[in-house]
């Protein structure tokens, strides 16, 4: 799109909302549940966050031919939800009395204030029982078809139907956006514990369903990341000695392989070219290594929860040189670390869990402030801190790949529950609630086949 199509739908009265806060409570109910033991059941969110404009967008109902009711309606819902927590669309209701055959009557949905229009149908493809669900993306105010797409679905009980659809999803994001990520399309792990003590990971779509539990062998599991193309995780196990042991799980294949046992083994990550980092303790400290090749990082500090820049020159990583966790960046061929975290000797401002963003622009990670953790984000070079969030006990916080949107987890009195937050708007949404659930990380976009 031009600069003067984006101007003229920015002055088009009416057309999307404004999202705008200072301070902002974002009521969790209305995003589907409360989170638990916060006042309110709503979650305080500390950026101030500007005024932008989103775009009204209309996703009509699935025009299913015989035979397809139940299909089309599955694919709506799912297409409608996937929009929305994209939080780049205002999605309005379509009218009951609104007539939905025929070619769309673009000048009444532009009074009813949408800027982009959404219809689907699905039929069967010719000369087999494949259904087939055609896409069309409507310009409301220029008053034309923008994008047309025919899409092969999978029944509704295969495993892979509801990711099928949300790459449909992501689709129509990139289409009305100009080549913007979406996020639909993703997976998210995280550490669940049951009331034993005992832990396993679990693994859920971003839209909060399709959760997958993956044994590991009863015993405690923490720090579950994703490989550069999602087919791989990475985590550690605690025995009953005490020892742990890096484990790398191919989610294709279901093989697992042991990367690493040692006294203390934690906080895996990847390389972008796809190489395991870790922090293991070697003689009297922890260091950050990478598998195949040496340390990254020396000295008698304790370092760990290392994340790469995007291009892999550089990587972010906590550790403690004054006695006091701190974020700190440096190159992966060497040379002096800056610190990016804000440190007042003789304060507890304790900051760890950097996460780096797939833009390569923000660093995210947790810190102390007023004695709890909170989420913040930050340039590369330590400049424009931003505080994200207030209330409760803010931590490991992980990027989505459209480098908008962050998970982190929310500790109070009843336990930890999972949010998502969008750092442009501010809105947030619980993923899951009610559980014992940290420790997320979220996949990049879920390859077809997986």
């Amino acid at each position: 799109m031009d600069a003067r199509g984006v101007l003229r739908r920015r002055r088009t009265a009416g057309r999307g909302r404004r999202v705008a806060a200072a301070g902002l409570m974002l009521a969790a109910a209305a995003a589907g549940a409360p989170l638990g033991g916060q006042e309110g059941g709503a979650l305080r969110l500390g950026l101030t966050y500007e005024a932008g404009y989103v775009p009204g967008m209309v996703v009509a109902p699935v025009s299913a031919s015989a035979g397809f009711d139940d299909l089309g309606a599955a694919v709506g819902e799912i297409l409608r939800t996937d929009l929305d927590f994209s939080d780049r669309f205002d999605i309005l209701a379509v009218p009951d009395t609104l007539a939905l055959s025929g070619p769309p009557n673009y000048a009444l949905w532009n009074e009813l204030g949408a800027v982009w229009l959404v219809t689907s149908d699905i039929s069967v493809a010719p000369g087999t029982q494949t259904p087939l669900l055609r896409v069309s993306l409507h310009d409301v105010v220029y008053g034309n078809l923008e994008n047309v797409q025919a899409f092969s679905l999978p029944s509704m009980d295969a495993a892979d139907f509801r990711m099928s659809v949300h790459r449909i999803s992501d689709r129509i994001v990139f289409w009305a956006t100009g080549g913007q990520r979406g996020i639909a399309a993703t997976r998210i792990a995280l550490r669940r514990r049951d009331g034993d003590g005992s832990s396993y990971l679990l693994l859920i779509d971003s839209d909060g369903r399709n959760p997958q539990r993956i044994e590991t062998g009863g015993r405690n599991v923490f720090s579950p990341a994703f490989s550069p193309d999602a087919t791989r995780i990475a985590y550690t196990i605690q025995d009953e000695t005490g020892h742990f042991s890096l484990v790398e799980l191919n989610l294709i294949t279901g093989s697992r392989r042991t990367v690493r046992s040692g006294r203390l083994i934690q906080t895996p990550s990847w390389t972008p070219d796809g190489r395991l980092a870790y922090a293991e303790a070697i003689g009297g400290t922890t260091r950050v290594v990478v598998e195949g090749g040496g340390p990254l990082t020396e000295g008698r500090a304790q370092s760990l929860n290392p994340s790469f820049s995007p291009d892999g020159a550089s990587f972010a990583y906590e550790a403690d040189p004054a006695n006091e966790q701190q974020v700190y960046v440096r190159a992966v061929s060497g040379g002096p670390a800056r610190r990016i975290s804000i440190y007042h000797p003789r304060e507890d401002t304790n900051a760890a869990g950097p996460d780096w963003s797939p833009n390569g622009d923000r660093i995210a990670y947790s810190a102390l402030s007023d004695r709890r953790w909170q989420i913040f984000t930050v340039n590369p070079d330590g400049t424009d801190r931003r505080m994200l969030t207030r209330r409760g006990e803010s931590e490991d916080p992980s990027w989505a790949p459209d480098g908008r949107h962050l998970v982190f987890s929310s500790v109070d009195s009843q336990g930890s529950t999972v949010w998502i937050l969008d750092v442009f708007t501010g809105r947030s949404r619980p993923l899951t609630a009610g559980r014992l659930d940290g420790l997320p990380d979220w996949s990049p976009p879920i390859p077809a086949g997986s």
